[in-house]
């Protein structure tokens, strides 16, 4: 059976770029989603006064989701690059595929790191622990960040062993392992991280279409459907 391998790479290159556009658009609509959490659990915006916080800064949540949307826009562009130097070589850079994952998750990283620098800067000196912003972040944006991390490096693994050729199952769990972190990630951070988990998510996609594309869809195999790390002569 012969492969129209030029046919599905061309596909897979349409399919990505589609990907990374949809994503983008999707994550600048759910821009102001992070909105509740960050000031109902983070108290981003807000001032203690006495016992009680004070939110009433609104324009504070628009710097979050313009930075979002940049980090958002600069990770894409960047996958994209990525792309545009594998496509046609995917077997060859299995590596830099695999840095695609990580370029879509660090958004949320970023952005969770920057949250912390707020907090340490603004927080108030003397209050009980439950009303430390450095601790609310501990306990509600830290573990979130943490799992898209894990996400990425699972994502990683998945679009390396997929582009090499391994078995596709293996790399198959990966990625939905990965994709399934994103949601839990966006789950326990009361969807603050969805926009950067969509983000997150394409770029994976993306990258996924490029890594199978390489590929024959059939199981069999030609001579020159060989994983490159492998190709060695045997006496």
């Amino acid at each position: 059976m012969v492969t129209n391998r030029p046919g599905r790479e061309r596909s897979a290159r349409a399919a990505a770029l589609w990907l990374l556009v949809i994503g983008f658009v999707a994550s600048a609509m759910v821009s102001l989603a992070r909105a509740s959490f960050l000031q109902a659990r983070l108290r981003f915006g807000c001032r203690l006064s006495g016992v009680d916080w004070v939110c009433d800064d609104q324009a504070a949540l628009l710097w979050p989701a313009i930075g979002g949307t940049l980090l958002g826009a600069l990770a894409l562009g960047g996958v994209a690059l990525l792309i545009r130097a594998t496509w046609d070589r995917a077997r060859l850079r299995a590596e830099w595929l695999g840095s695609i994952a990580l370029i879509g998750v660090l958004p949320t990283v970023v952005l969770s790191l920057l949250l912390l620098v707020d907090a340490i800067a603004h927080d108030a000196s003397g209050v009980a622990l439950d009303a430390s912003r450095v601790a609310m972040w501990a306990e509600r944006a830290m573990l979130s960040a943490l799992a898209s991390l894990v996400a990425g490096l699972l994502a990683a693994s998945g679009l390396r062993m997929r582009a090499r050729g391994r078995p596709r199952r293996v790399a198959f769990v990966a990625l939905i392992t990965a994709l399934l972190l994103l949601l839990l990630s966006a789950a326990m951070s009361s969807l603050g991280t969805l926009p950067s988990g969509i983000v997150a998510a394409s770029a994976i996609g993306a990258g996924w279409y490029i890594a199978a594309g390489a590929w024959p869809a059939s199981a069999k195999r030609s001579a020159a459907d060989v994983d490159p790390d492998r190709s060695r002569s045997t006496p």
